[in-house]
């Protein structure tokens, strides 16, 4: 007969395994899609989702995305064309973002 406790380590332990396993697919997929779509850029998720979207589908041709975080603050769009890549930067990066005032 188990106890408590024990019913509990190894409840938590099936938990553990299941979160490695989930963190080595999410790792392959990062590693392959690094391969396949190399040039890309980190947004601020919320600013302007629909515009992004609708110019993705519309301009680009190969390109995948994810959160970039577990708060979905941000999004990592990528690129497997360096002047998608640049043209998107170009229009949906916060100019304030690149440039700092000194002083």
């Amino acid at each position: 007969m188990r106890t408590g406790n024990q019913a509990d380590n190894q409840a938590d332990d099936q938990a553990a395994k299941r979160a490695d396993e989930a963190a080595d697919k999410r790792g392959e997929w990062l590693r392959q899609l690094d391969a396949e779509c190399p040039y890309q850029v980190v947004l601020p998720r919320g600013r302007s989702d629909d515009e992004i979207m609708n110019f993705l589908n519309a301009y680009v041709g190969k390109f995948d995305m994810y959160v970039e975080d577990e708060y979905a603050v941000f999004v990592r769009y990528c690129f497997s064309d360096p002047l998608d890549a640049a043209i998107f930067r170009s229009r949906f990066e916060y100019r304030s973002s690149r440039f700092k005032l000194a002083g």
